[in-house]
Formats: C-alpha cells, sequence, structure tokens
C-alpha cells in the first residue's frame, strides 16, 4: 500500500521521485527488499520484451553502479 503513492494511476508512469520518497520512509532492510523486488520485476518484463541477451546489455552498467562497482565500460565498439 505504501508504494500506491508512486503510482499515478493504471497503466501511467511511475512518478520517481515519489517512488523515493515512499522508500525513503521504510526501515532500510524492508526498502531494499521492496526495491529489490522492483528492479527483477522490471529485469523480468524487459526480458519478455526484448530478450535476455539485450536486457543483459542495457542493465549490465545499471548493475555495475548499483553493487557499488565503477560505472561498467562499454567495451563492444
Amino acid at each position: 500500500p505504501w508504494l500506491a503513492s508512486a503510482l499515478n494511476g493504471p497503466g501511467t508512469a511511475m512518478d520517481l521521485p515519489a517512488l523515493k520518497a515512499a522508500l525513503a520512509q521504510q526501515d532500510s532492510a524492508f526498502a531494499a527488499a521492496a526495491g529489490g523486488a522492483t528492479l527483477q520485476t522490471f529485469y523480468e518484463l524487459l526480458t519478455s520484451l526484448v530478450g535476455a541477451s539485450l536486457t543483459e546489455r542495457l542493465l549490465r552498467p545499471v548493475w555495475a553502479t548499483l553493487l557499488g562497482g565503477l560505472p561498467a565500460q562499454d567495451t563492444s565498439t
């Protein structure tokens, strides 16, 4: 229910500042779990739309940043 404040309604974009504010008001372990579940759902949806290989390539820099490392460099060019 606390995530409902980040939604503008069915079929609309998520209000990311509202999501950030909602997560900030939660216990850190709970917020981390909710954030992780949200990212997992996004990953699964993106995979179903564009495939696993492209999803991995698109999200690799994001995962590297989230895991505390330096941003990944694209070496495919």
